[in-house]
């Protein structure tokens, strides 16, 4: 398994869900990692990053190529 890269911060829940989705569609496993325990003991505090969209590492050309395009549109 190749190791996890983080392709994009958002500053909401609802905009990494959809590019999550986007890439998902696309065929490229796409994680969360704050989601779960954000949504379990949420503290604004844990979001001065913002929602890590993170992928394998052999995938995130890939994704960050459908990111810039999805930009573009």
């Amino acid at each position: 398994m190749s190791d996890l890269v983080t392709i994009g911060r958002f500053a909401s829940r609802p905009e990494a869900v959809v590019v999550q989705s986007l890439l998902r569609s696309a065929g490229i496993e796409a994680l969360m990692p704050e989601f779960n325990a954000l949504m379990a003991d949420y503290d604004p505090s844990m979001m001065e990053h913002g929602w890590r969209l993170m992928v394998h590492a052999d995938d995130a050309e890939e994704a960050r190529g459908i990111l810039e395009e999805a930009q573009r549109s």
